[in-house]
Parts: structure tokens; sequence; C-alpha cells
């Protein structure tokens, strides 16, 4: 029976080698304003490309809840020179696990995630598509056609990521921080840390094709800033096992400068600005 006490068993396995299994959905690739998306990237993370990667994907047996739908847009960047990695802008979840999914990722290893209204993926033969709703209004709307690639260069970014029956390592760059209050009831951030989250992932499939992509924008969610200048590929893939084991602690980085560029990725604006509210009846 379970108690509000939860076992020491428990507590030992608490996000114990966090798994993102059975991944399927559409991954892509677009080319956007280099300045716009420079100036996202917080230091010490340098941009490597002006390129905006994403995928929206069925997250079918995480290990730590139930399945959901997941969006995500991300950059490609360097540390120091010497590592490469991606660096999420925003996630997005939806579905049955998708609480769990946030609070894994936001609360475990700083990834800025947030739940969506509605996340829709779907495939029929040779096409898919798939569309991400929040607070009134479709995000991201994204078409794959099986077939020749938008830009066929791309695949050479990815072909270490994507090799069939090959397990990859990656990279994802995040921040961790505290929130700590004064005794005038503001609050501040302190111990802000870029991280890096190593992972192994195996895929099994990929069908690459034609990218169709529109992004939009609200007060919450800025989409929109980053412009499709020019569809460079999508792709169809299956992804068997993708497991977060090992944290490495890079930098300690100034709050102050850093901030800024996480919040909208977290929080909504509610957060902070009280007038910023939604009434629905």
């Amino acid at each position: 029976m379970t108690k509000l006490i939860a076992s020491n068993e428990d507590v030992k396995n608490f996000l114990n080698s966090p798994s993102m299994n059975d991944q399927a959905g559409i991954g892509f690739a677009y080319a956007t304003d280099e300045a716009v998306l420079k100036e996202l990237i917080p230091a010490p993370l340098k941009l490597v490309a002006p390129v905006v990667c994403g995928y929206v994907v069925h997250m079918g047996k995480p290990t730590f809840g139930a399945p959901y739908l997941e969006e995500s847009l991300f950059a490609l960047v360097s540390y120091k020179d010497k590592m490469m990695g991606a660096y999420p802008i925003n996630l997005l979840l939806h579905g049955p696990g998708a609480e769990n999914g946030v609070i894994a990722g936001r609360e475990g290893a700083g990834i800025p995630k947030k739940l969506a209204d509605a996340i829709e993926l779907r495939r029929n033969d040779n096409s898919a598509t798939a569309t991400v709703a929040r607070h009134g209004k479709t995000l991201l709307n994204v078409k794959w056609e099986a077939g020749e690639l938008n830009d066929p260069s791309i695949m050479q970014q990815f072909a270490g990521q994507l090799a069939l029956g090959k397990e990859a390592e990656m990279n994802s760059f995040f921040y961790k921080y505290g929130i700590d209050q004064h005794e005038d009831g503001t609050n501040h951030f302190t111990n802000v840390q870029l991280i890096a989250s190593q992972l192994r992932s195996l895929t099994d499939q990929v069908e690459p094709g034609k990218l169709s992509i529109e992004l939009n924008s609200t007060d919450d969610d800025p989409f929109g800033e980053l412009k499709v200048l020019k569809p460079l590929g999508a792709a169809w893939f299956h992804m068997d096992t993708s497991v977060m084991y090992n944290t490495l602690k890079l930098d300690e980085v100034d709050a102050e400068t850093t901030m800024p560029k996480l919040l909208t990725g977290r929080y909504d604006r509610g957060f902070f600005n009280p007038k910023a509210t939604t009434y629905i009846i």
C-alpha cells in the first residue's frame, strides 16, 4: 500500500537513469537569422551555425511516468570550443505523462519545459504532420514528406546522431539555478550553473524528406522570433532508447546577464507581470 512517507528504496530510485525510450516523430532543421539566434545563447556557450533544429515526438516509454508528446526547438552550440551539443530554447509537453515530464526535466536537469494546450502528431503513409498549440494559438505547424531533403547537406550535421543501429553519445546544455526570497518579499536567482547532460541514444529508423514549417507567437511563447529563412529538411525517425546517464557541472555564470535568456522557456509572463492573466469561462 502506498504511504505518505516514501520508503528509502523509493528515495534511492528517484529519477534513476531517466530514459525517454520508444520515441517516434518528426525531426527537422531550418536556417534562421543568425543575429537573433546568437543573442539567445547565454555565455559561455557559442552558436555553431544559424540553424534551428527541432522535433515533435511521441515519448512511448519514459521511465518516469506515462507516455506523452513533446516538442522542442534547439540550437547547436559549443562550450570552450571543445564540447559540442544542443542548447534547447523551449520544450512543450502534452498528454498523460506530460506533468511528470515537465517536473523531471525542469526540476531535475534545468530543462526549459512547459505544458502545451495540445500537441498532435499524425502519419499517413509517406507524410506526417505535427501541430503545437498553447494559449489559443497554433505555435508550430510542421509537415514532413518522404523523399529528397530541402538541402541534402544538412545530413552531414546529423550523421553521427542518426546512425542506424549504432549507439550515439550527445550533449545537451542547460542552466540550473536557485530562487531565494528577501525580507521585503522580492525574489532573486542564485547559484546559476551551466551543466551538460550526457545522453546515449539508439536510433533504429530514419526516413529523410522535405520540410514545410510555420511558427507563430504569443506573449508567453514568442516562437515567431525564430524566423524561417530556409527549410533545410526533415525526417521521420524512431529512437529505441535515449538515456541521460551523466551530468557535468561546467561553470558558475552571472545571474543578471543569464536569467533574462532563460525565463520565457520555463515560465509564463504571469510570474513577473501580475497584469498578465487569462480569464476562461
